[in-house]
């Protein structure tokens, strides 16, 4: 009998360390809804979403959640489903399940607290420690891109939103305990995961769009001074018709 009440005890003790968190509307521009008793309400500056709660945005829309010290922006067309949101007695963890469109999450690390952060698509999960994140649903697959810190991502199992009353510490299950054929994406590198084939991250393009916009700057200015000499060759083979 005495054992049996320690356990309950101890039981008890877990329970009441595991605190829901809540993700506040800091900013909602066009059309942004959360699915509520089968309905879609409107969503407002300042509004509570808990734990499961499914939200969408519309066309030209943009939503911005705060999740303790983490912003969340889902852009136009998106849909989320809030997986979990709990806070433990040194930890923060937060999963997102990303059903269409894309978002940007900005990951805030505290000092006495581990943060954990996990966005779940169909295709692939990421999860972060401190950085700032964008993931894309793209057909038939999904794209991961990091601008600050680390990511791991790996392939997702499930391809809905799991909503589960088992608390899990997102901020190990990925770094300290790594997922079969997972990959790590850095600062500058973004990685598309496909429903078949590897993940390999892969250095952003924007080093090699800049260096277009250079060349065809340059195309520009000298065909604006009348420097730029054009030479068409036309082969042998091709007659070309009368006028």
């Amino acid at each position: 009998m005495k054992k049996y009440f320690i356990l309950v005890c101890v039981f008890a003790f877990c329970l009441s360390s595991v605190i829901a968190m809540d993700a506040t509307v800091l900013s909602v521009k066009g059309k942004a809804e959360v699915q509520t008793l089968g309905k879609w309400v409107p969503l407002a500056i300042g509004n509570k979403l808990q734990q499961g709660s499914v939200i969408q945005t519309g066309f030209k829309s943009e939503l911005i959640l705060k999740i303790k010290n983490t912003t969340v922006t889902v852009s136009p067309l998106s849909r989320i489903t809030l997986e979990q949101l709990v806070s433990k007695s040194s930890s923060d963890d937060t999963k997102i399940f990303l059903d269409a469109g894309s978002l940007k999450s900005n990951v805030k690390r505290t000092e006495d607290r581990r943060v954990g952060f996990t966005v779940r698509s169909p295709v692939a999960t990421a999860s972060v420690r401190g950085t700032v994140l964008n993931v894309k649903n793209l057909y038939k697959s999904t794209q991961v891109t990091c601008s600050e810190g680390k990511v791991a991502v790996w392939k997702s199992k499930n391809v809905k939103a799991n909503i589960s009353e088992d608390v899990e510490d997102s901020s190990e299950s990925s770094f300290d305990k790594p997922q079969p054929g997972m990959c790590f994406v850095t600062k500058g590198q973004s990685s598309e995961i496909k429903k078949r084939g590897s993940i390999a991250p892969k250095n952003n393009a924007h080093k090699n769009s800049s260096s277009i916009k250079n060349i065809r700057t340059d195309i520009e200015n000298k065909i604006s001074k009348g420097s730029l000499k054009v030479e068409i060759v036309i082969p042998q083979e091709v007659e070309l018709l009368p006028k």
